[in-house]
């Protein structure tokens, strides 16, 4: 969530390059953020995060 804070929207192959992660990984994590109301699904392969994903990072990350 720290990326897409960071860059803003974007789409599963860049995230996955920052995190150096597989694409895959990336969207199934990524899914689940959704599910859980951190992160929203722009379009088919991008992801941005959302407002509650912004205070669950400002409580929880130095």
């Amino acid at each position: 969530m720290a990326v897409l804070e960071k860059q803003g929207p974007s789409r599963t192959t860049r995230l996955a390059a920052e995190l150096e992660a597989h694409p895959i990984t990336v969207t199934q994590r990524c899914d689940a953020l959704q599910a859980d109301g951190y992160v929203r699904r722009v379009s088919a392969d991008v992801f941005g995060i959302t407002e509650d994903g912004r205070a669950y990072l400002s409580t929880h990350v130095d």
